[in-house]
């Protein structure tokens, strides 16, 4: 009986924390990459590079790990519109506002709707746009 006491209170509790915790709006960025790498079988040295920002391995696998990376961390929707404010505050991390404005522009307009392709090339401009005004940050 004590268990079922026990068990019941943490149930309660784990609830209500979560509950209570804040939302990341889609940003789970280090769970995205840990998802998609999984549910893709990536190799681990590919991951890795990708992580790091090195775009140089790129196949149609590749493509499509990114896409489900940039879908699960909110950055695009299945109909290939991007969330706006889901990108710039995660860009927001790194650069100044008018930096993460800049960067979001540049890497959604005028982007083509192809399935795996245009979700890795807005995560690879992200990425690239990020590190090259790093040094412009808050």
């Amino acid at each position: 009986m004590a268990r079922f006491d026990l068990l019941s209170v943490l149930a309660i509790a784990l609830t209500t924390i979560s509950l209570l915790a804040p939302s990341c709006h889609g940003q789970d960025i280090l769970g995205s990459y840990f998802r998609c790498r999984n549910e893709f079988d990536i190799e681990p040295s590919v991951f890795d590079a990708l992580r790091a920002g090195n775009f140089s391995v790129r196949n149609s696998f590749v493509e499509c790990f990114g896409e489900c990376f940039v879908k699960r961390a909110g950055f695009m929707n299945d109909d290939f519109t991007f969330n706006r404010d889901t990108i710039t505050r995660f860009t927001n991390r790194f650069v100044s506002k008018e930096n993460s404005e800049l960067v979001y522009e540049r890497c959604t307009a005028d982007v083509t709707p192809t399935f795996c392709v245009t979700a890795f090339d807005v995560y690879q401009c992200i990425y690239e746009h990020i590190y090259e005004k790093w040094n412009t940050r808050k």
